[in-house]
C-alpha cells in the first residue's frame, strides 16, 4: 500500500496509527491543508489511487465516542515526510471540529482504506469525473496518479463545481496539470454565483455540459463522481438517506463508494443512458 524504507507494512496499514500535525495552512476561513508528518521524515508518503485514510479520534473510552471519518490525502506519491489533508469545516462536524482545534504536535490515528474501485493504466480510454467542492480530492488522487505515469495514455476530463470562482480549489494544480497534458488533460469549471468577467459555466450542471465535457456512454469509458449530498441526488439519484448516513454527524461513517455503488444509476446520468456499471460514486 505504502513505502518506508521500502517496508510497505510500516507506514500505513489497516490498523489506526498515530500520525503528528506538523502545519495547518489555511486557505480560508473554513478550509485548510492539515500537514501531518509521517514517522520517519525519510520515508516517502504512497497509496494506491482509489484508496483513502480512515481518520480516528476518540473522546473517551465507549466505542460509540469514537469519530471516523474518510479523507483522501491531495499529496502526489513519492512526497518525503509528510501528506496533506485538504478539510472544509462542517457545521456541528465532529471530526472538522476536531481538527480544526488540533493544535500543532497533537495526533490523530489514520488507517488505509481501500475502495472496491481500482485504477490502472490504460483501464479505460477515457475517464470522466465530476466533482464538487472538497470532493475533488479523490478525483485530484486519480488525476495526479494518472498524469505522472508515463506509460498512461488515458483521457481525463474534470467538471469541478464551486459556489464562486474564489471557492475553487486547488486550481492552480489543475491549471497547470491543463496546460502540461493538454493532449489527455481536460478541466472544466461551473459555479453557482458568477462574476461579470467568469468565462466558465454558470448555475447546476445538467444534460448539456455533462455531453460536453464528459465521455459518451461506453464500455471503454468510467466517469467518477464525488461531491455534496444535493449534487450527487441530482446526478445519480442517490437517495439523502444513504447520502446522510455518510456525511451525518454519527460517530462511525460507512464506506460511502460501497453503499452508494449498489443503487441502480438514476438522476441526470442515468436519463443520459448511463449505467452504475459505468460510473463510481465515491
Amino acid at each position: 500500500l505504502n513505502s518506508l524504507r521500502g517496508d510497505p507494512s510500516k507506514v500505513f496499514d489497516h490498523h489506526f496509527r498515530p500520525f503528528r500535525l506538523g502545519e495547518v495552512i489555511n486557505l480560508a476561513q473554513d478550509v485548510a491543508i492539515f500537514r501531518f508528518l509521517l514517522p520517519d521524515p525519510e520515508s516517502h508518503f504512497a497509496l494506491n489511487p482509489c484508496s483513502t485514510l480512515q481518520v480516528s479520534h476518540r473522546t473517551g473510552s465507549n466505542i460509540i465516542e469514537q469519530v471516523v471519518r474518510c479523507y483522501t490525502p491531495i499529496s502526489p506519491n513519492g512526497t518525503k515526510g509528510y501528506f496533506d489533508v485538504l478539510v472544509k469545516k462542517q457545521p456541528n462536524g465532529r471530526m472538522t471540529e476536531t481538527m480544526f482545534a488540533l493544535e500543532v504536535g497533537e495526533s490523530l490515528f489514520f488507517r488505509v482504506q481501500e475502495y472496491k474501485l481500482s485504477y490502472l493504466p490504460n483501464k479505460w480510454k477515457h475517464v470522466g469525473m465530476i466533482g464538487g467542492g472538497t470532493g475533488i480530492t479523490p478525483l485530484f488522487q486519480v488525476i495526479n496518479h494518472a498524469l505522472s505515469n508515463d506509460d498512461d495514455s488515458t483521457k481525463l476530463s474534470l467538471l469541478f463545481a464551486n459556489r464562486r470562482e474564489s471557492n475553487i480549489l486547488l486550481r492552480g494544480t489543475l491549471d497547470d496539470f491543463a496546460e502540461k497534458f493538454a493532449d489527455r488533460f481536460k478541466v472544466h469549471y461551473i459555479v453557482n454565483q458568477a462574476e461579470p468577467s467568469w468565462k466558465g459555466y454558470t448555475g447546476h450542471i445538467n444534460a448539456k455540459i455533462i455531453k460536453e465535457t464528459m465521455p459518451a456512454p461506453g464500455r471503454d469509458m468510467k466517469i467518477l463522481i464525488c461531491g455534496p449530498d444535493k449534487m450527487m441526488a441530482h446526478l445519480c439519484g442517490a437517495a439523502f438517506g444513504v447520502m446522510k448516513a455518510m456525511s451525518g454527524s454519527t460517530p462511525m461513517q460507512p464506506a460511502g463508494g460501497h453503499l452508494q455503488n449498489f443503487s441502480d444509476l438514476q438522476g441526470v446520468l442515468g436519463g443520459m443512458g448511463y449505467d452504475k456499471e459505468m460510473l463510481y460514486r465515491f
